[in-house]
């Protein structure tokens, strides 16, 4: 059974890449790690652990990582996630948060699990270079490491060609990348292979109060603007991938994160044959069957 920490900033992508986790079969989500990022890191945390309880997971902790990146202060995609980070208001989570902060809860459990706890990094990635900043090695202890970020030979969706997640702390994304781990990384250009249209999203339904939680977001986001014509998937496919990495194949490569100036944030590709498993191609079918199938969507 695949075991899972979601180190996350929900975000419209992210609540529907856990509600993914939460709905495929032998998966077992161990917990979620807080980042500021899409929106600020108090309103990432409330979305968090709001969403766990509302679909009756109270029991999956949520823990408070960086509320700032290693350097100055995160921006803000509102303008994607709205103002809440969520198009679907949910009820006042209740369940007291662990005293016990993102970065000893990775390592106490990467320490006490090794090589059994897969890494899914969907927002920028400070805690994980806290992690390995006040534990080093904690990252060789996961038994996989999958992160959505970067703009590799793309243009970006914050800057010229930067990706949003390391644009938001490029050194974090760099110390991490720097570790020379074994990676898997969703770039812009895989996630502009997949998108779910204004005329798809509103012809389906679920049969699952997860899949239907899912498609009221999904919905909502089209509804805030009516120009909206296509969702483009983002942490939707790290998330898959990592249960099913089947749903596309990667290249080898190793990659630099320009970490100050202009580009900072840019991600360039320095060799092939490296440590990091670039998505290539998406087999954007497959994705949606799989996410049709863990979430119970069918048409209308």
């Amino acid at each position: 059974m695949p075991r899972i920490i979601i180190d996350t900033d929900p975000g419209v992508d992210d609540a529907i890449a856990i509600l993914m986790a939460l709905a495929a079969p032998s998966v077992e989500v161990v917990g979620c790690t807080v980042v500021g990022g899409n929106v600020s890191h108090a309103r990432a945390l409330r979305n968090a652990r709001a969403l766990l309880e509302f679909v009756g997971r109270p029991e999956i902790p949520v823990h408070r990582g960086s509320s700032r990146p290693l350097h100055g202060k995160f921006a803000s995609a509102r303008n994607f996630h709205s103002g809440s980070g969520l198009t679907r208001r949910l009820p006042e989570p209740s369940v007291k948060l662990p005293s016990q902060g993102a970065v000893d809860f990775l390592a106490g459990q990467l320490s006490e699990n090794p090589g059994e706890t897969t890494l899914v990094a969907i927002g920028p990635l400070t805690n994980l270079a806290r992690l390995e900043r006040q534990y080093p090695g904690s990252l060789a202890r996961a038994a996989s490491l999958v992160i959505m970020g970067g703009a590799v030979d793309s243009s970006g969706n914050i800057m010229p060609q930067a990706e949003f997640n390391f644009y938001c702390d490029p050194l974090a994304a760099h110390e991490v990348m720097a570790v020379g781990l074994p990676v898997t990384l969703v770039d812009l250009a895989a996630c502009r292979q997949v998108a779910m249209s204004r005329e798809m999203a509103f012809s389906l339904k679920s049969r699952t109060p997860l899949g239907r939680l899912a498609l009221q977001i999904i919905q909502n986001w089209f509804k805030v603007d009516e120009q909206r014509e296509n969702m483009l998937f983002y942490d939707q496919i790290a998330m898959a991938a990592t249960i099913c990495p089947d749903v596309m194949t990667t290249r080898q490569v190793s990659l630099d994160i320009e970490v100050e100036g202009p580009e900072a944030g840019v991600s360039k590709v320095t060799a092939g044959g490296g440590p990091a498993a670039l998505a290539d191609e998406v087999d954007a079918e497959r994705l949606f069957t799989l996410t049709s199938q863990w979430l119970g969507w069918d048409a209308a």
